[in-house]
C-alpha cells in the first residue's frame, strides 16, 4: 500500500475548464517517494495549450509550495516534450538532472527541474 501524500489540486480555468496543476509534499522534508517523479504534476487541454495557462499557473503555485515550508519543488518532464521544458524554465526552473525513471515509468530518460520558492 502506498501513503497518500499532502497535496492539492488546482484547476485552470478562463471561464471554462482549461487544466490543472497539483502539488504534492512529504512533510519536514523535500525528499519524494519513488512513486511520485515530482512536487508538480499539470495539464492543459489540447485546444487551450500554447496560450501560457501552465506557466501562469506555475508561477501562482509558488506561494503555496512556500507556505507549506518547501524551500523548492521539482519538477519532471520528458526529454522530448520541449513544450514542458520552456513552461518550467519560464517559471524560473533550472534543469537539475538527467535521470532514468523507476520501472513503474517505463525505465525511460527523464529530465528533473528545480525551482528555488522565494
Amino acid at each position: 500500500m502506498v501513503t497518500r501524500l499532502p497535496g492539492f489540486h488546482r484547476w485552470l480555468w478562463d471561464g471554462e475548464f482549461a487544466g490543472s496543476i497539483s502539488l504534492r509534499w512529504r512533510v519536514g522534508t523535500t525528499d519524494l517517494p519513488p512513486h511520485c517523479l515530482g512536487h508538480v504534476g499539470y495539464g492543459v487541454v489540447p485546444w487551450k495549450r500554447r496560450r501560457g495557462y501552465a506557466t501562469a499557473a506555475l508561477r501562482l503555485l509558488l506561494p503555496e509550495a512556500k507556505a507549506v515550508g518547501l524551500p523548492f519543488i521539482e519538477v519532471t518532464t520528458d526529454p522530448d516534450n520541449v513544450a514542458s521544458q520552456r513552461v518550467i524554465e519560464a517559471a524560473g526552473g533550472v534543469l537539475y538532472e538527467r535521470f532514468t525513471k523507476p520501472p513503474q515509468f517505463g525505465s525511460v530518460p527523464g529530465l528533473r527541474y528545480r525551482i528555488v520558492v522565494k
